[in-house]
């Protein structure tokens, strides 16, 4: 078919090209700094939440130290100088443990309260004793080292009756043997395992046996290795046979113990001491605990210029992005100024 002239297709049909237009320079520019901007903020809201959770997972950890730390502290001090319930232990002899701070120092019942205040270099303390079994680069200086005595609070075996259903010894262990409603008197070690002496056994034997604890507490400037930077509660402590190192709860920066000394015998404190004699040491019938402790890692942001309060010592804050808290508590001893001691 023609028209005018020109061929023409049956059922062809024309349509005008429309051209696509894409983003300026300009929108696109400014679609970049949207987007810089959006991704920015959950940046900011990311990092803060990191920051947050971890400030309060470090303040949980130290609430857990912190408690643990003052529960384990009062705990020894309330039953410094408790030996099975006996008024007078003057006359048990000194045994000797296979490893000691000192010579016959473990089982020498007479001082069963030992303390230096704000270690500098000396490990000797109060009533002249060498802890040998210490080792002075170890240890926080500043912070105060209390060396405890005593035997558990509960008996092992008295009269035939054992406590907490034993029968024969769960662990080896030093025990405080006491006969004749404590007439006798004598150190006895018995392995894990083995059993305890078959006339002592018998009910109405009149013999007790008593789990005998000896503590040296300090803080130690690392936690497991050497230069980790974590301060720590630790114990020279009488395990088995001997004295052997145990550290016990991290993040514990410092220990000030105040001493309440009855200076009228009426059992009441007259004063308080962080710096006592060996006397006041002695004549001592309460004692204050003060902890500053630490997280374990620095928290991102964080900054602090508060000064911690411990007793008398004041800790200025070093501003290094650690979280710390206070935690003290008030303890009486009713056994440090027993006839014996």
């Amino acid at each position: 078919m023609r028209a005018n002239g020109k061929l023409m297709r049956a059922g062809m049909k024309f349509s005008r090209i429309d051209h696509q237009r894409g983003f300026s320079l300009i929108e696109l520019m400014v679609s970049i700094l949207l987007g810089l901007f959006l991704t920015a903020g959950v940046i900011s809201v990311y990092i803060d939440s990191k920051s947050n959770y971890q400030s309060e997972d470090e303040l949980a950890r130290i609430q857990e130290n912190g408690r643990y730390a003052l529960d384990l502290l009062k705990r020894e001090l309330a039953l410094a100088g408790f030996f099975g319930g006996n008024l007078n232990t003057g006359g048990i002899p000194p045994g000797t443990v296979t490893v000691d701070c000192s010579a016959n120092w473990t089982l020498d019942t007479s001082e069963p309260l030992d303390f230096i205040n704000d270690f500098a270099s000396s490990l000797t303390t109060l009533n002249g004793i060498t802890l040998g079994c210490l080792n002075s680069a170890d240890i926080v200086a500043g912070t105060d080292i209390v060396a405890i005595k005593r035997t558990s609070g509960g008996f092992t075996l008295k009269n035939g009756v054992f406590n907490d259903g034993l029968t024969k010894a769960d662990t080896s262990q030093w025990y405080l043997r006491m006969a004749g409603f404590g007439d006798i008197m004598e150190w006895t070690y018995i392995d894990s395992g083995e059993d305890f002496d078959a006339a002592d056994v018998g009910l109405g034997s009149e013999v007790s046996y008593w789990e005998y604890n000896t503590n040296v507490f300090y803080i130690r400037n690392y936690s497991v290795d050497a230069g980790d930077n974590v301060p720590t509660l630790c114990a020279e402590r009488l395990v088995g046979g001997g004295i052997s190192n145990q550290c016990l709860i991290e993040g514990i920066e410092d220990m000030q113990i105040e001493f309440g000394v009855d200076t009228d015998g009426d059992s009441i404190p007259n004063q308080f001491k962080s710096a006592p004699t060996g006397a006041e040491l002695d004549s001592s019938v309460v004692a204050r605990i003060y902890l500053l402790v630490r997280s374990i890692d620095p928290v991102a942001g964080y900054t602090n210029e508060k000064t911690y309060s411990l007793g008398e010592k004041a800790v200025a804050a070093k501003n290094d992005g650690y979280l710390r808290r206070v935690f003290s508590t008030t303890i009486q001893m009713r056994n440090t100024t027993l006839p014996n001691n």
